[in-house]
């Protein structure tokens, strides 16, 4: 089956981007897509937004950057939906290691690693 996940921001202040990692393990989970949330478009600006999947070792790579010269924003929302299959039975974790979000100055005002444990069945 399928499982989507959505990593949020919440409670926000100038929030001008938030490179991500996202570690999984492919014996149990394939990542299908990384898309965009709603967060950093509040006002209209559409972010820039990469994603690189490397579903053979676990990884996948996400930038996520306000346009130059364009304020941060605040509030709350998601910053990026994840969509897996589930390949094989077992229990695993998805990790976010040292997801920093960084204001416009480029300072980091949030810094975490937001873990999901996954059993597929």
């Amino acid at each position: 089956g399928s499982l989507t996940v959505s990593l949020v921001v919440d409670g926000g202040a100038d929030v001008a981007s938030a490179p991500l990692q996202i570690q999984f393990d492919p014996k149990y989970l394939r990542l299908n897509d990384v898309t965009l949330g709603d967060f950093l478009t509040k006002d209209g600006q559409q972010p820039v937004f990469t994603k690189n999947i490397l579903n053979d070792t676990g990884l996948a790579v996400v930038q996520l950057n306000r346009p130059p010269g364009s304020p941060g924003v605040g509030g709350s929302g998601t910053l990026v939906t994840l969509t897996f299959t589930g390949v094989a039975r077992g229990t695993t974790v998805v990790r976010v290691p040292n997801l920093a979000v960084r204001n416009v100055q480029g300072a980091v005002i949030s810094n975490s690693t937001p873990q999901l444990s996954v059993s597929v069945r």
